[in-house]
């Protein structure tokens, strides 16, 4: 009457074969090239930004953080680099989704 199961896994067991199966399948297709690694680091994107569309600069209804971004935004040969506040060496071209320079006055 009591039927005990002799197929039982511990859970322990279970989390080593899962994390095991993660480990190899990471392996196998770094080995067989599936895994694209960026050689050049020129070509990454730093930072990420949107605009806030302000219909009426007296409405206050959007939200803005009053924290500092560390980031400047400078005007050079009439196009807006942003360069960062904590390491001088960081500087960026501000372009559009299709990679087009943001034009500044």
């Amino acid at each position: 009457m009591n039927e005990q199961s002799s197929d039982t896994v511990t859970k322990s067991t279970m989390v080593l074969i899962i994390f095991a199966t993660i480990i190899i399948t990471v392996i196998a297709l770094e080995m067989s090239g599936a895994i694209k690694h960026s050689t050049n680091k020129k070509d990454a994107p730093i930072a990420g930004y949107k605009v806030i569309f302000i219909e009426n600069m007296d409405d206050k209804s959007y939200r803005l953080s009053h924290k500092s971004s560390d980031q400047t935004a400078v005007c050079n040969d009439t196009y807006l680099f942003v360069t960062s506040d904590n390491d001088a060496s960081m500087q960026g071209l501000l372009v559009d989704y299709k990679n087009r320079g943001i034009r500044c006055n």
